[in-house]
């Protein structure tokens, strides 16, 4: 482990021996997935004996299940993966101290299999899937019973601070107070009238629990990120597209007054989002699409 990361996990010893649990918001690239192997090695090396659960997007299941083998061969772990079957025969006949990996999906399809079940940690990563607390996969993470709850986030706050309410109340449920007491008093006073008190309030209370580094201040061996604008034009089958998109977003906004234009939110984010599929590939939108993307072309010449 370089230094930084040995912080991280003295950081997330400390968490778990005093019963609390955290929020891990290194960088990208910083090591997030190696400084929890190592707690979770650590812990079963120890004598733990209690399974983990580690939940993360479908595309890195098997990612979390490559790494623990790479860097923690002696840890034991299993992906729950097949058929609704064969995940409960993984699920309800493990061995002590073993790692199981699931996909967000999974778990909320599964949310009744782990009734009864208590592990040693949980672990969600890119925890900003759980960021609305009313969703059902929000729900199925916090119902599962666990002595220690870890999140890993480059980003714990996206775009509300209800979003890391949801969070802390996977976490450490109560420790932010109820979400209406949360957004009375921190939320709404934080955002809307940006009150210095409540935020010195909030980050007092927090910043135990969420341990930040920067690639600049903590990787001081990487070289700086070098950027290059490219420049690609669409050639007239695309450039028609967008045009022609252009042309219906002008017309969906020019006969709407500003309260039209507010309660039109959603519907105008989705047009410009379209807008920009066409830039970056009109397939994106329109299944039959023949033409070319001028974008695609030239990142593929670049690679």
């Amino acid at each position: 482990l370089r230094p930084y990361q040995q912080k991280g996990f003295f950081w997330l010893k400390t968490l778990c021996q005093n019963g609390f649990g955290g929020i891990l918001a290194d960088d990208m690239g910083l090591g997030k997935t190696l400084q929890v192997i190592a707690f979770l090695l650590s812990s079963f090396e120890e004598g733990e004996e209690k399974r983990s659960l580690i939940i993360s997007p479908a595309s890195l299941v098997y990612n979390w299940e490559n790494e623990i083998h790479r860097f923690a061969p002696a840890l034991p772990v299993r992906v729950l993966a097949g058929t609704a079957e064969e995940r409960t025969e993984i699920l309800k006949n493990g061995v002590p101290g073993e790692i199981l990996v699931t996909s967000y999906e999974t778990m909320r399809r599964d949310q009744e299999l782990y009734k009864g079940e208590d592990f040693f940690c949980e672990v969600i990563d890119e925890a900003q899937y759980i960021k609305n607390a009313g969703t059902k996969g929000a729900r199925a993470v916090k119902s599962v019973s666990a002595q220690m709850k870890l999140a890993l986030t480059g980003t714990p706050v996206e775009n509300r601070l209800s979003e890391l309410w949801s969070i802390f109340d996977y976490l450490m449920p109560g420790f932010l107070y109820s979400y209406e007491h949360f957004k009375k008093n921190f939320e709404m006073p934080i955002m809307k009238k940006e009150n210095e008190d409540a935020m010195a309030d909030l980050q007092k209370m927090i910043r135990p629990f969420i341990l930040r580094r920067l690639k600049k201040d903590v990787h001081l061996d990487l070289p700086e990120k070098l950027e290059e604008v490219r420049y690609a034009k669409p050639e007239k089958k695309q450039l028609d597209l967008y045009n022609r998109q252009l042309v219906h977003m002008q017309k969906l906004l020019k006969n709407q007054n500003e309260d039209d234009f507010n309660k039109n939110k959603l519907k105008v984010q989705t047009e410009l989002t379209r807008i920009r599929q066409i830039c970056c590939d009109p397939s994106l939108c329109f299944e039959d699409y023949n033409g070319g993307s001028a974008k695609r072309e030239a990142c593929m010449e670049l690679i």
